[in-house]
């Protein structure tokens, strides 16, 4: 059996078709089981920086992210023999990232403390009737920093759900797997993320 196709990032999975990427991954996986330090490091190199992206919507921290990722990886290596065939290898990633993020913000105790900065932060941008800067000082990087704060005040749910089709471009299903919702429940959560985006970057999306 030949060594599986090195992939560089998760751009490179991107670009097959779902099909084929499924395949490969889980291909991927089945030599893991077998102690594969090629196809170990394949998957490792595809997922490591979006997972550790994703690591970080939660914990709000570099190192501590890229801990999760590498830990669970490790743990992925050691306990290769026993691990159960997923019926997508993405979604089992980012539900284990997820939940060992969840993980590390109750060990903290500051998962509530987490929510109550976002509602004052919602609370404070709600009272500020300061406008959006005008067209003559838009930029890119202003733009991108308007995103970034309209995003971080969503509510939870739809924060999650946004950061996991649009971030990180997981298909409704897969969301769905990983937060235990239905995949329906998915479509609503990112139609009301939709809106409130329009809402609070309405200054700049004027024509």
């Amino acid at each position: 059996m030949s060594s599986p196709e090195p992939v560089r990032s998760l751009g490179e999975l991107a670009a097959l078709d779902p099909a084929t990427r499924d395949a490969r991954e889980l291909e991927w996986l089945a030599r893991v089981r077998t102690g594969d330090a090629q196809a170990f490091e394949a998957l490792f190199r595809a997922y490591v920086d979006p997972l550790c992206s994703f690591a970080y919507s939660y914990v709000e921290s570099d190192s501590q992210a890229q801990e999760i990722v590498q830990d669970l990886f490790a743990r992925l290596w050691e306990r290769r023999e026993t691990l159960e065939r997923p019926r997508s290898v993405r979604a089992y990633l980012y539900g284990a990232t997820r939940n060992r993020a969840l993980n590390e913000l109750r060990n903290r105790r500051v998962e509530s403390a987490f929510l109550r900065r976002v509602l004052r932060l919602e609370g404070a941008r709600a009272n500020d009737a300061r406008p959006v800067p005008p067209e003559d000082d838009f930029n890119a990087g202003a733009f991108a920093g308007a995103v970034t704060r309209a995003v971080a005040q969503l509510p939870p749910r739809c924060r999650e759900v946004f950061t996991l089709t649009r971030d990180q471009h997981l298909s409704y299903a897969e969301a769905a797997a990983i937060l235990k919702i239905s995949p329906k429940t998915v479509e609503i959560h990112v139609g009301r993320a939709l809106t409130l985006l329009r809402h609070k970057l309405a200054a700049w999306l004027r024509p």
